[in-house]
């Protein structure tokens, strides 16, 4: 029976829509239902699933079930757009990956094993299926074999959760397995079809391990090959169906190698290419590769020999050969086919394949039969000792919906938190429960499961829980005030009131929180340390922090201070955002009349949105089109609110540059300002005939396609494999193809750059390039006129204002330590700008004063209640001078510059909430000290989400143009990109763990703005710009 679309797609759709309501109701499945969920296949062959959410029109035939398919998972997202892109990103991704094993080849093989054990006299204690699709290889285990399952894919975790209630699963990817409460660490058995491609993994514990570990992480069929041998127990058995690249491709024999030598092969079968077809409607090669772990292995067999060399075929009729093989597969009794021959892949590779034109009956006889033999010669029941238990933390489920019903805890063991939850706790916050003192720990499998709450008590005396009674009413005070304060920006005179009576109380009966054995006690709270910094030690004395009196996440806004009018006009626009007129009149005691004629030509009028705007913002960005819609306007306008706007109108075209003519431009093939329809009238006029060129800017990629046969393409620009289509490409990058050429060396046939063709390529390229120019300059005029208006529109449409800070006063800053007596002009340019643009870039030459300008800007926007709490970063070696600096300028300026040892890990947290809790001027850190700071969970989410979507917008757009099938390259590539990705974030937020305390994080410190010296020296900074929009950084030129 063929593969087909639609009637997989209804029935996924049929089977995820029973796996919601399932989860939904906290229920177990029906027979009925369990018969719908056990036909999901998932959309490896329903290619369509990628124009979902695109303009790619869908199939008439599927529209219906599509529609269908949205509302479904629209339901399940329950108005949560992000859960809603996730679960529509699952299917998508199931197009690349999801290629179900066949029933009859699953059956063939657990029956053999269950068979082995059997007549072994064995029992299979636990059985691991590490990418379990919807669990077709959970039947290789029986009803008293303890089953866990994992499966990376979101909506295949759900189906496989309700379809196997009796199943450990975690809806995770196999490297998570270290890190999962999983009942037993190693297995008796291991099978599964696992995931094959070139992209990597991230094992926290490979990393380490390093060598042959880390090599294999680079490819997630190799990582899981090592990984399943390494969590098998003594004789386990391992049955993997994978791709031909581990036993066929050179690179794997490291691979190959390490198998061979850790355990004995036992069955390594060659599957028909078409295997697939009736599941995932897709041909690829295939192998099924069975082991049983021998740890104690001193020689390899002739088989073992043979599978860890590969060879070459020649070509029928040519003297060329086809791709590697294994070895192995040239000997009898080694492939399942009635038909093989030599054929070219869907790479344009020679490669023998194999068919079956029997019946599905036969072909699994067949296949059992060479299993029984294999099994009968190879296995060695003596190899199989005990299995190693190795039982670690319980979990009750997935979504904690089945098997409840559990004998209560005695109070020694961890055990489900019933109690109080508040929003500010997190992991290993110290809490009493059912008389007890103890922690929690937090978790959440995935985003449609419960976050679970376990306690985990803690031996102490009776003393620690009356203190603990005692500290809990400071900390529920404390984190009350500090989240409604920096939430809703507004003081809480009674909560603080409340914070200090609470802390009054515990310092009469216990003693302040520096002595006695305070310190230790609060160190037993993930939250303790922040809670510690309420109070501070200064010498001999002991003192309330900051908070204890004023509010630390912002500044009260005092309209009863006396300002300038330029003063005010900076301070406004950081209190409001924009130039407040009522706050000026207030701050300044003049008349609106009166400050519109103080600040000419600081603040203008727009009547667009009937507001005031500084010089700094209304004069910038496209002045051209702000002129035009401001003129549509100004005849409606009467009274002041004219002139006003007739004075913006003026200084705006005064501000628009001149517009450059098409002589002065010179134009590049390639530019991407210039539209791809103006490329492909070119290729027309070069090829001959139609053409269409397309540009993905989210890759910065151009894909061109001929629309019928040129001559000259193939012909005139042609260069061996790359025709003149490959070469326009080439010439809109402006780069040149890589072309090898076959040579023969030391016997072996290698590849080497064809240094000739290269050459030749180039020169092609260059003449495409320079008749792109010569073609332009003979384009109508209005075509010439139209490459005007878009160049002067996009680019020569910008000002960059100017910034006078001549008029600033800067109050408290003192020269008595310097050999100067005043600021250089330039220097008061740069913190005005500074001042006006809440950041900027300061690239002067060395000497002219920017560690000055630093300490002077971040003072300055503090003083004028701008920002509340400015970091500046530097290096090791000059931190120093610019903390000198400061404190010489400001000599009374409450100033944190914290040492060697405030960034150890025994002084790290009290030092963080010292920053929280306290109303700093200024805050000097180094790059190093810095990275140190924690990141707040949501801003790694918010990281995750911007790198991967750039990703899966690139994949979006090539499924639109219509051109995936022309350019497999570019979307092979992409997909690997995102796999790759989702490594490396796995990774940072491995490292970030590993460096980092879990203690008060960046976002709750309250720090509103970075001043970052030398910043060019550190590419980490990539991390936090993209996420803080108040940011000034500093440079140094060189």
């Amino acid at each position: 029976m063929s593969y087909n679309k639609l009637k997989a797609l209804e029935g996924n759709i049929e089977a995820i829509s029973t796996a919601l309501a399932i989860h939904e109701e906290r229920r177990n499945a029906t027979t009925a239902e369990r018969e719908t969920l056990s036909k999901f296949t998932g959309c490896g062959g329903i290619k369509e699933v990628l124009s979902i959410g695109t303009n790619t029109p869908i199939p008439d035939t599927m529209q219906e079930a599509v529609k269908r398919l949205l509302s479904v998972l629209s339901k399940a997202a329950k108005g949560n757009e992000t859960l809603y892109r996730q679960l529509l990103q699952s299917l998508k991704s199931s197009v690349l990956t999801a290629f179900y094993t066949p029933t009859f080849l699953i059956q063939a093989v657990a029956k053999q094993i269950k068979d082995t054990f059997t007549a072994n006299d064995l029992k299979m204690g636990t059985f691991l299926e590490p990418s379990a699709s919807i669990g077709g290889f959970l039947p290789v285990g029986d009803m008293a074999t303890h089953r866990t399952a994992f499966e990376k894919d979101l909506l295949t975790g759900l189906v496989l959760s309700a379809l196997h209630p009796d199943t450990q699963v975690f809806i995770e990817g196999f490297e998570t397995i270290d890190s999962q409460e999983t009942e037993h660490n190693r297995f008796d058995v291991i099978a599964s079809n696992i995931p094959f491609g070139d992209f990597r993994v991230f094992d926290n514990t490979f990393s380490k391990k390093g060598g042959i570990y880390a090599q294999a992480s680079k490819t997630i069929h190799n990582y899981f090959f090592v990984k399943a041998v390494e969590k098998l127990n003594e004789g386990g058995i391992l049955a993997f169906v994978t791709s031909r690249g581990i036993a066929d491709t050179q690179g794997n024999q490291f691979v190959r190698d390490y198998l061979v030598h850790r355990c004995n092969l036992i069955t390594a079968l060659r599957l028909p290419d078409s295997l697939f077809m009736q599941t995932s409607g897709i041909e690829v090669g295939s192998d099924l590769l069975i082991f049983q772990k021998s740890g104690r292995k001193v020689t390899l067999t002739d088989r073992e020999k043979l599978f860890m060399e590969t060879t070459r075929e020649i070509i029928p009729g040519s003297d060329q050969y086809t791709g590697h093989a294994n070895k192995l597969f040239t000997l009898p009794k080694t492939a399942l086919f009635t038909e093989s021959r030599i054929q070219t892949n869907q790479y344009g590779e020679y490669v023998r394949k194999y068919r079956w034109q029997g019946e599905e009956a036969d072909l699994q006889q067949t296949l059992s039969s060479m299993l029984k033999a294999d099994f009968e010669r190879f296995f060695r029941k003596n190899l199989f000792a005990t299995p190693n238990k190795g039982i670690g933390g319980i979990q009750m489920s997935l979504f904690d919906c089945f098997n409840t019903n559990k004998a209560a805890q005695p109070n020694g063991e961890k055990r489900t938190y019933t109690g109080t939850l508040h929003k500010w706790m997190k992991n290993g916050t110290l809490v009493l429960f059912e008389n007890q003192l103890g922690t929690l720990r937090y978790k959440q499998a995935n985003c449609f499961s419960d976050m679970t709450v376990t306690f985990v008590p803690l031996k102490v005396s009776r003393i620690n829980i009356e203190r603990a009674n005692d500290y809990f009413p400071i900390r529920e005070a404390y984190f009350e005030l500090t989240t409604k304060e920096s939430e809703e920006l507004a003081e809480y005179p009674k909560l603080r009131e409340q914070l200090n009576k609470h802390y009054d109380t515990y310092v009469r009966k216990w003693g302040f929180f520096h002595h006695n054995d305070n310190k230790e006690f609060f160190s037993w709270d993930s939250l303790g340390m922040e809670v510690f910094t309420i109070e501070m030690q200064l010498g001999k004395d002991i003192c309330k922090a900051d908070i204890m009196h004023e509010p630390v996440a912002f500044k009260k806004i005092d309209t009863s201070i006396q300002l300038t009018p330029v003063e005010a006009l900076a301070s406004s626009l950081n209190y409001y955002g924009s130039v407040n007129m009522n706050y000026l009149v207030q701050t300044t005691g003049q008349t609106e009349t009166e400050l519109t004629e103080a600040l000419a030509g600081e603040i203008f009028y727009n009547p667009l949105t009937d507001c005031w705007e500084n010089k700094g913002k209304f004069l910038a960005g496209n002045v051209v089109e702000k002129c035009k819609e401001i003129c549509t306007v100004l005849a409606d306008l009467t009274g002041n609110a004219q002139k006003w706007a007739a004075t913006s109108v003026e200084a705006l075209g005064d501000a628009t540059p001149e517009l450059i003519p098409y002589e002065e431009l010179d134009f590049n093939m390639g530019e991407r300002w210039i539209p791809a329809s103006i490329y492909a009238s070119f290729a027309k006029n070069l090829f001959g005939v139609n053409t269409t060129v397309m540009y993905f800017d989210v890759n910065d990629t151009y894909i061109v396609s001929l629309q019928g046969h040129s001559p000259i393409a193939y012909n005139v620009y042609s260069i061996g494999s790359y025709n003149g289509e490959a070469l326009f490409v080439h010439a809109l990058h402006d780069t040149v193809p890589e072309i090898t050429k076959e040579i023969m060396r030391n016997g072996e046939s290698i590849r080497v750059p064809d240094e000739e063709a290269i050459q030749a390529a180039s020169t092609k390229i260059q003449e495409i390039r320079r008749k792109f120019n010569e073609w332009l300059d003979y384009q109508p005029i209005a075509v010439r006129d139209e490459l005007v208006r878009l160049y002067n529109e996009r680019f020569n449409c910008y000002v960059r204002p100017h910034y006078d800070g001549s008029a600033q006063t800067f109050p408290n800053l003192s020269f008595e330590q310097f050999p100067y007596d005043d600021l250089y002009p330039s220097q008061k340019d740069a913190i005005w700008m500074i001042k006006q643009n809440g950041g900027g870039v300061c690239w002067h030459e060395v000497g002219a004063g920017k560690t000055m300008v630093m300490c002077v800007a971040a003072y300055e926007m503090k003083r004028l209640g701008m920002i509340q709490k400015p970091l500046i970063i530097g290096l090791k070696a000059n931190v120093h001078e610019i903390a000198d600096c400061f404190r010489k300028a400001y000599p009374t300026a409450k100033l944190l510059y914290p040492g060697k040892e405030d960034f150890t890990p025994a002084n790290r947290q009290e030092l963080f909430s010292k920053i929280k809790n306290n109303n700093w001027d200024c805050i000097i850190l180094t790059h190093d000290q810095f990275s140190k700071i924690p990141q707040s969970e949501q801003t790694m989410l918010e990281i995750c989400e911007q790198e991967l979507q750039d990703v899966e917008r690139s994949l979006e757009v090539l499924e639109e143009s219509g051109m995936a099938d022309n350019n497999k390259r570019l979307q092979k590539g992409l997909e690997k990109r995102q796999k790759n990705l989702n490594a490396n974030l796995e990774a940072l937020k491995e490292k970030l763990g590993e460096k980092k305390d879990d203690c008060v994080d960046f976002h709750a410190m309250g720090i509103d703005h970075i001043f970052i010296d030398e910043s060019h020296y550190q590419n980490f900074y990539k991390f936090p710009v993209k996420l803080l929009n108040y940011l000034v950084i500093i440079y140094f030129a060189q």
